[in-house]
């Protein structure tokens, strides 16, 4: 089944948005939970896991959770294909047997997308075979839970920094469950021995590591009673340190993310509660290793019954914006419309009626993701009354700051997925951070780093701090493009870097960066261009470049890879890394 991409253009403020409000398909399904993209099939795009809400049942359509493939003519549904479609095996009755959460993850390295579901009952866990198919091996992992488990949300992460992924399962009935990876195609359960068997009916876990130790401490959001900060020890070990970090939040928690709203470099967080019991909470990070909740004295602690929760930067002005989906509070026969926040100057303007996207459907798994590879963040909403919705962001076709990046990380002594990175950009003289976890409400995703870059045509520097801490870095980077860092082959930040003999640096441009048929090169003094394997071998050389014009490199037959060059001046020398598509 293909999907039909109809929807209604509507604008505000320089932002334009098509609601696709029909795929004339019952693969979209109108009781869904979780939503999670990854790129299963690495055919460049991102495609994306919708659960059905339902209790499975063979002969009803819509209690089946689908994997919907991108394709150049639309979403697909191969969830047939890729033999999927045992969903839940054990038809039940009652909420037994109902599905949450969807999330992806690498768990052997082997560079496929694997993917856990959570469900009220065992949980499965699906290994992707690398040619389109899936294979359940739960019971051979030892991953399932228990059957009186109800799963909300299962969190990749590699909390003891060996390179691989581990897995912790959020309960909402039932304590939550760390599975250690051994490394060796099986997990333990460590839950009591780590300290993280919190019984707080657990709705998802944010992994971050708030004291900059090197090791991923975590979050945990609690339906019924306070959320739970905790410190990651080493030795596979946790102390609960909420009050002391300043994270404490008794509402009934639902979704939480991660963004640096202020640009400080300090990354914060937001959590959607139930307003009519607690408001939503906004951890605005203090820099020291402690939060301070923000959310009144911003506006942004009333979206009602919130779920899911996304920062990014929806019109590509270089801060973080907010989307938050709701759901509608039966007991107050009230419906509550989403919200969309712009960051306009450390401030949040609720732009969610003049944009068009204050949708009164229930709301309850949210998504962003690039679906139509234009630059912009498109989003998908999982609605539990009504089809999920495709939304698409038309910002850079309509070319107000429509300027973009995204970065693919690969691990390589850290998890391939990279997650637990931090990536850092400059662009005219600031930074700008992004953390890279991919959780979020009832799933986990694997999509690249965005960031609008507004006018801004050329990156000065992207700065990768690996889960392990190392940073590694590379320079003059051309924007509106797709690029993948693996860890191992960038500059090490601090080792090589601009190497100056004068009080001046050699101030140099070098782009397109990745480039293909040509270089070019300017900087402000004449100098030396060289271009060098990574093994040291001389592959070109320019002499006495001109200062403050444009040089063309003349065209370099070379493989794709990486290269290293450097420019000499007078009183100076600048080295980097290429990439050759």
């Amino acid at each position: 089944m293909v999907f039909i991409l109809l929807g209604l253009a509507r604008e505000s403020a320089g932002q334009v948005f098509s609601f696709v409000d029909s795929f004339e398909t019952e693969s979209i399904l109108t009781e869904s939970t979780g939503v999670s993209v990854a790129d299963y099939d690495l055919d460049g795009d991102l495609d994306i896991f919708l659960v059905s809400g339902k209790v499975f049942h063979t002969d009803d359509p819509l209690s089946w959770s689908r994997l919907l493939r991108n394709d150049p003519e639309g979403f697909v549904d191969v969830t047939f294909d890729a033999k999927l479609y045992y969903i839940q095996e054990k038809p039940r009755t009652g909420t037994e047997g109902s599905k949450m959460g969807a999330s992806w993850g690498d768990y052997d390295n082997d560079g496929y997308p694997d993917l856990y579901l959570t469900v009220y009952g065992y949980n499965q866990l699906w290994h992707n075979n690398g040619n389109g198919t899936f294979e359940n091996v739960t019971e051979e992992k030892g991953v399932a839970g228990c059957y009186a488990c109800y799963s909300a949300n299962g969190l990749w992460w590699d909390y003891d920094q060996d390179g691989d992924l581990d897995l912790y399962v959020s309960n909402w009935i039932k304590e939550n469950v760390l599975y250690k990876n051994q490394g060796n195609g099986s997990f333990e359960d460590i839950s009591i021995a780590s300290r993280l068997n919190d019984a707080g009916r657990t709705f998802t876990a944010l992994p971050m590591d708030v004291d900059g130790d090197g090791l991923l401490d975590l979050y945990v959001i609690n339906d019924a009673g306070a959320n739970n900060f905790f410190r990651n020890l080493g030795n596979d070990r946790f102390e609960e340190i909420t009050q002391q970090v300043g994270l404490s939040d008794i509402g009934d928690g639902m979704g939480v993310d991660v963004g640096d709203y202020n640009l400080d470099g300090h990354f914060d967080i937001y959590v959607t509660n139930i307003y009519y019991f607690y408001p939503n909470a906004f951890f605005v990070n203090n820099g020291d290793g402690s939060f301070s909740n923000r959310s009144r004295e911003l506006g942004i602690d009333n979206t009602g019954t919130g779920w899911g929760i996304r920062f990014f930067d929806v019109e590509h002005d270089m801060d973080e914006d907010m989307y938050v989906v709701n759901g509608k509070n039966t007991f107050y026969a009230k419906g509550d419309r989403n919200k969309l926040f712009l960051n306009v100057d450390e401030i949040y303007s609720d732009a969610s009626a003049a944009s068009g996207l204050d949708n009164l459907e229930m709301g309850k798994g949210l998504e962003t993701l690039d679906y139509d590879q234009d630059g912009d963040l498109d989003f998908f909403i999982a609605n539990q009354d009504a089809h999920s919705q495709l939304i698409q962001n038309k910002t850079v076709e309509i070319g107000n700051k429509s300027n973009w990046i995204q970065i693919w990380l690969e691990g390589t002594t850290s998890n391939r997925d990279a997650i637990g990175s931090v990536v850092r950009i400059e662009c005219g003289g600031k930074s700008y951070f992004r953390y890279h976890t991919g959780t979020n409400l009832l799933g986990q995703s694997l999509k690249p780093v965005h960031f609008g870059l507004a006018d801004h045509e050329f990156i000065n520097l992207i700065e990768v701090t690996w889960p392990d801490g190392k940073k590694e870095l590379i320079r003059d980077i051309a924007a509106n493009q797709v690029i993948r860092l693996k860890e191992g082959t960038l500059e090490s930040a601090g080792d090589i870097g601009p190497l100056s003999t004068s009080s001046t640096e050699l101030s140099i441009k070098v782009f397109p960066n990745p480039f293909n048929n040509y270089l070019e090169v300017w900087t402000d003094v004449s100098s030396t261009f060289s271009l060098y394997s990574l093994t040291g071998q001389l592959i070109h050389q320019e002499s006495a470049l001109p200062a403050a014009e444009p040089f063309i490199v003349p065209t370099i037959t070379l493989e794709a890879g990486l290269y290293f060059y450097q420019l000499h001046g007078s009183n100076s020398v600048y080295s980097g890394i290429l990439i050759k598509r």
